[in-house]
């Protein structure tokens, strides 16, 4: 990514807290592990969307695998 920026947040006390104790366990800033957050959730954004796009994919495919072998049947019968 490169080049870093300041921003402001407002966060619930429980997450800064839980945030901090990572950051103690792991030696890291809250900095970091707030990026990491980040990181993970668009990742996992990415992979619903990829998931929906295969069920989507499948269910296309399968129609067509349907229709052609209804065609190839008429064909053969």
């Amino acid at each position: 990514m490169g080049s870093k920026q300041r921003v402001t947040i407002a966060l619930d006390r429980q997450i800064v807290e839980e945030i901090d104790q990572l950051s103690k366990e792991q030696k890291e800033s809250r900095s970091h592990i707030i990026e990491e957050a980040i990181k993970l959730w668009r990742k996992r954004q990415l992979e619903k969307e990829l998931i929906k796009g295969y069920l989507a994919m499948s269910k296309e495919n399968s129609e067509t695998a349907e229709a052609n072998l209804m065609a190839g049947e008429e064909v053969l019968g």
